[in-house]
């Protein structure tokens, strides 16, 4: 696997070649390729290609990604006579950089993780491209300064404790994944997507962004649907070619939705002649139908489609392996699937392509829709002007109940339908957490976590604020960390055409509706392939599965998994409730009603029994589940 890191060392004395193994544990193959520069107490490095350095090897760049403007950035830099070896990505990136200082990324057109080593101006500079492809972990001690592309590199270090951080712990249990900067370790933290971080040898520090995509959202162009289809035609043709790979085949992942649909016909329609294959994945007797969907749609485009299906034999066959790769605790069971299809796809592929981020982009969610919206007693009580709110009924308010009145006040802050859509979508409400996790309780407060977005105010309609949140969460650290991730652990290079920088500008500069009937989801996209794929594919709507594999939990080989859970460090350290574990597995229909919050917690004690309890290995983890949790 490719990536990035670096560590700065507290003095020249103390130098330990830390850095080799960070490297060995992001490539999870010692004999790859690597090259690592050192400058006093510094060293930098990359896996699996080659640092680049300026004309006078004065500062030094290490570079993970794509740029997909190369050419334009590589003439820019000729016409300012700058003189380059190569068309090299790194070596554009040394020479952008030293000509136009970070306002360089700005001007890259792409998804990378990036550092700079400037000497001469006495820092390192990090940068995380806008939508967050590629996740960048940074910590910063007394003594250490310590930066990769993946969690478990910082952690080979030996320096940074592996003690899990309790908020993080709370947050994970909210939102089943760990959003934006917030990681599982304590003290380590990701860098932001659109954002740079740089560190100082004085050991001052500062993070800035470079990319903001909620000042789009205050120019509201209203075209004709019609319009915006044809707009974003030609946007999905630039978006996919710039993508497309020399010389090799190509596969398409497609799902049943229809962003995977659309994302395959544009694969298709500008590879010319070129050798398109499709993969599909559904868990039996669950989601077949998107499989047999997946099928029209390939049959649709002439391409050949290979499937298979997950059975309850050998869903949690790669489970420890796949928590591995993640680096973070993700309680999504599709990422069982994400896997399957990688291994699918990488025996016959080398490079896929996907839908991801159409759903979030174009509102192809039924999440998003007033017909699953629930809106609370609270906020319709807030739609109450302030004034009168202030004034007379939180006073009479406080008279009856005291702690009603102070939340009351304290949502009068949030936006109270932007509060309803992040407490509806939480995979734990705070009243259950109390029973599962007493010790993480209250730990994480999603009035205050939404008050970390700023820009949120930029953006009036309803609807655009949740595709917003969205993006700078859900898709960001949940959807496509798994795929990035499971598909480079596979020897895969993935790309999805939404996730284009001027496609996703245009897209939050259109002016969005107050709110969204269910017929009305991924509109544009309909219009869009209205001639391409039947009626069938292109109205079929998302299927929300809230209770997808509950019934698995009944399979002999995996109820003996869950029933090991009461055994587990999650249980013996007491941040799960032992009590409400043994009560819940005791129980058949507890068993299936709560198999969400089960299956997130077997996902954290995978990840305690690789990340905390035992040290850091150099390759992955060759055990099954079993083992794991009995040994």
């Amino acid at each position: 696997m490719k990536g990035i890191a670096g560590i700065v060392y507290p003095d020249v004395y103390q130098v330990d070649h830390l850095i080799f193994p960070m490297l060995d544990v992001i490539q999870d193959n010692p004999n790859t390729q690597r090259d690592v520069h050192s400058f006093n107490n510094i060293q930098i490095g990359v896996s699996e290609s080659k640092l680049a350095f300026n004309e006078k090897k004065t500062i030094v760049c290490g570079f993970h990604g794509n740029i997909f403007n190369a050419r334009e950035l590589y003439q820019n830099l000729i016409n300012s006579g700058h003189h380059l070896a190569s068309n090299n990505h790194a070596e554009i990136l040394v020479h952008a950089y030293e000509l136009w200082g970070h306002k360089f990324l700005e001007k890259i057109d792409g998804d990378f993780s990036i550092v700079i080593l400037d000497p001469s101006k006495e820092r390192i500079l990090l940068a995380r491209d806008r939508i967050g492809k590629y996740p960048l972990y940074w910590f910063h001690d007394n003594n250490h300064f310590i930066f990769g592309s993946q969690l478990k590199a910082l952690l080979s270090t030996g320096v940074i404790p592996q003690a899990p951080a309790a908020d993080a712990l709370a947050t994970y249990f909210y939102f089943g994944f760990m959003p934006q900067d917030i990681t599982p370790i304590k003290k380590v933290n990701k860098l932001l997507p659109g954002h740079f971080l740089q560190y100082n040898f004085n050991q001052s520090k500062t993070i800035e962004p470079f990319w903001s995509y909620s000042s789009f959202f205050e120019q509201q162009i209203r075209k004709h649907n019609n319009t915006i289809a044809k707009d974003l035609d030609q946007l999905l043709i630039t978006s996919t070619k710039k993508r497309l790979p020399e010389g090799n085949d190509i596969g398409c992942l497609i799902s049943g939705g229809l962003g995977s649909a659309t994302a395959a016909y544009y694969t298709k329609k500008v590879s010319g002649n070129r050798n398109i294959q499709s993969f599909s994945l559904g868990f039996k007797e669950h989601n077949e139908e998107d499989v047999e969907v997946a099928n029209a749609v390939s049959n649709c485009l002439g391409i050949n489609n290979q499937s298979c299906l997950i059975t309850k034999d050998n869903f949690l066959k790669n489970i420890v392996q796949i928590v591995w790769h993640l680096d973070e605790p993700v309680a999504d069971p599709n990422i069982v699937a994400t896997w399957s299809l990688a291994d699918l796809a990488s025996k016959n592929v080398n490079n896929v392509f996907s839908g991801m981020g159409s759903d979030e982009l174009l509102a192809g969610h039924n999440r998003y829709t007033k017909q699953e919206q629930q809106v609370g007693y609270l906020t319709r009580l807030l739609q109450v002007p302030k004034p009168i709110i202030n004034q007379f009924l939180v006073p009479l308010i406080n008279k009856a109940h005291k702690p009603f009145a102070l939340r009351l006040l304290k949502q009068l802050r949030t936006n109270p339908w932007q509060f309803d859509y992040l407490t509806q979508n939480s995979l734990f409400e705070d009243r259950i957490l109390k029973k599962v996790a007493p010790k993480l309780s209250g730990l994480f407060d999603p009035e205050v976590f939404l008050h970390k977005f700023h820009n949120l105010s930029r953006i009036k309609s309803t609807l655009a604020s949740f595709m917003y949140f969205d993006v700078k969460t859900r898709l960001a650290d949940c959807y496509i960390l798994q795929y990035e991730r499971l598909m480079q652990a596979n020897g895969l290079v993935w790309n999805s055409p939404f996730l284009d920088q001027q496609l996703i500008e245009f897209l939050a500069s259109l002016a969005d509706p107050e709110q969204l009937d269910a017929d009305e989801t991924a509109k544009f996209l309909k219009t869009l392939m209205k001639d391409v794929f039947p009626k069938s594919i292109v109205e079929r709507q998302k299927v929300t599965r809230p209770h997808l594999l509950s019934d698995w939990i009944e399979h002999p080989s995996i109820l003996e998994v869950f029933q090991n859970l009461r055994y587990g460090t999650l249980v013996e350290t007491g941040i799960i409730s032992e009590e409400w574990l043994e009560k819940v597995l005791t129980s058949k229909e507890e068993r299936k009603r709560s198999f969400r919050y089960l299956w997130s917690i077997l996902i954290l004690e995978i990840w305690f029994q690789l990340f905390i309890n035992q040290p850091i290995t150099y390759t992955h983890p060759k055990i099954s589940i079993q083992e794991l949790l009995v040994k």
